[in-house]
This record gives C-alpha cells, structure tokens and sequence, in this order.
C-alpha cells in the first residue's frame, strides 16, 4: 500500500494515493507506529508511508513497512521502469536498477554511467551486483559493485527506508538508502480471477506492463475456454478500462479498489451488473524475483 497514514485519538486512517476516501486501518507493526509517533507533528497530521498489507482485510491491516515520512508529495513520484533506487546518504550518486541496466546518476555532474545488469548474487539478507564496463573505445575500465541489504535505513531528510545499499563505482564508495520502484501501475496487479464462491464460470485476466491484457473465461462445460486479447487503460486512478480487439466482447470498466481488486462499473452485455475480479498476482511492476525478501 502507498499513502499517508494519519492518527486520531486511538485510530488510525490511510489515505491510499490516488484515492479520494480515507480508509480506517490496523496498524500491525510497531516499528510503523513508533515512526509514525516520531515523524508526525501533531494529532492527525499525516505522514507518508509504503507497507505490505493484508489483502482483503477490513478494516485494512499494515504491516511490514518499507518506506516512512519523507514528502508528503510522495505518491507523485512513481520511479516509472525502476525496478530499485538507491541515493547515498550525501546525495551525489543514485543508482537505478533497471531491467537490463544499472543507471549511474551524479546530479551534481554531467556524468552517467550505463552497466549491462549481471545476475544478483544471493547472500542470505544481501543481494550483490557487480560488472565492469569498457569505453573509449576499450581504453578505460568502469567497474560497479552495488550491494542491497534488508536492513533499515535513514534518508536524509529523516525518512526510514526498510533497505540499505552500499556501492563503489571505480573505486569510490558510497553508502545509503534503497527503495522499489515502478510503481506508475500501482495498486494494479499482474493477475486477476473470479471469487472462489463463483461456481458457474472462472475469469482470469492477465495485465502486462506494457499496456496489453489476456481475458479467459471457463464456463465449467467441458466446452473450450474462451480467450480475448487486447488493450488496458487507466482511465483514471480509480479506473481500469479493457478495450478488447475485435466485435466480440465490448469494451469493460471496472472500478479499482485500494487493495487492486476490480468491480465492474455500469452494466456490460456479456456480464450484466456485476463482476468482481480478486488480485491473485505479483503488483505489476518491474520484478526480476531478485528483490525477494518480502515474497
């Protein structure tokens, strides 16, 4: 979950982005409310926060979580292609984990680096990357170790991070904070199928990144499963629109809940007044399954 977390009296609430509604909330983490404790500035004052949650909880429970306080304008920023961000403490080198590279940022220089991704090697709460890159035209040698621990973390600006990285790029090191990325589809999910108290038809819908889907429909018959393939769309952050390729299933509007699930919007030809589609995958970003500690 992403939003501000905010308390009054003995409750708290959470404000999901992109949500208009405040929802009431569980806060299962003590680590969560001793830093929300720190960081708000008074009663009901909000506080910016990244957590794993139980899915189809109510009232909605946090609990492990990855990322406290920092802007309030946070939920703005979603790291769109990123599988990960790491910035050292003093600011001068970000490092992002893409899906083929690793991106070497100076801000403060007209300086960037570009290495292939290697395989992460995997040490117990630690993840390692390293790979050297030739330039000018084979003279000089980039080297780039970048390690990621499951360890906490305070930015700069005071925020806690649930991952630490310490890095050195030809030969200067830096230490820090990482957070995940790719969260422009948030709080959308990879997969999506019928309630299990549906007995007469089974729904699968598979979303991908780049904007395409897969609807399946099982209608328990012994007849062939019935497939469409198209386009998605995010009509707003409330709203999730299939617009199918040919004349044969009609476009499908579904309202988007805070935890992702899907409920269909208005009435549809094929499914009436209702149809409800539960998450039953990974959130759709960026996920190499290296970045596992949470899974």
């Amino acid at each position: 979950m992403r939003g501000t977390l905010s308390k009054k009296g003995e409750g708290y609430r959470f404000s999901v982005c992109g949500a208009k509604d405040t929802l009431s909330v569980e806060v299962a983490s003590d680590l969560l409310k001793r830093e929300y404790a720190a960081q708000s500035i008074g009663e009901g004052w909000p506080v910016y926060v990244e957590a794993q949650a139980a899915v189809g909880a109510s009232p909605l429970v946090l609990k492990q979580p990855l990322v406290i306080g920092g802007s309030l304008a946070a939920c703005e920023y979603t790291l769109p292609a990123i599988e990960l961000r790491a910035v050292s403490d003093d600011g001068k080198v970000i490092l992002d984990l893409r899906k083929r590279h690793v991106r070497v940022h100076y801000p403060g220089r007209l300086l960037q680096l570009g290495f292939e991704r290697p395989e992460a090697e995997r040490l117990a709460r630690m993840r390692r990357w390293q790979q050297t890159m030739a330039s000018g035209g084979g003279r000089k040698e980039h080297q780039l170790l970048l390690e990621v621990e499951a360890k906490p973390c305070r930015g700069k600006s005071g925020a806690w991070y649930a991952l630490s990285m310490e890095a050195e790029i030809n030969g200067n090191y830096s230490r820090g904070c990482a957070r995940l990325g790719d969260l422009e589809h948030w709080p959308l999910r990879a997969l999506y199928v019928t309630p299990e108290t549906i007995s007469t038809r089974r729904l699968s819908l598979a979303l991908a990144r780049e904007g395409r889907f897969r609807l399946t429909e099982d209608y328990l018959n012994n007849q062939p499963v019935i497939e469409y393939q198209g386009r998605w769309e995010r009509s707003s952050s409330e709203l999730l629109s299939l617009y199918p390729e040919g004349l044969e299933l009609q476009p499908i509007h579904f309202g988007l809940d805070a935890d992702g699930g899907l409920e269909l919007e208005g009435f549809h030809p094929a499914y009436g007044r209702s149809l409800e589609l539960q998450p039953a995958g990974d959130m759709l970003r960026i996920s190499s399954g290296e970045l596992d500690w949470w899974q």
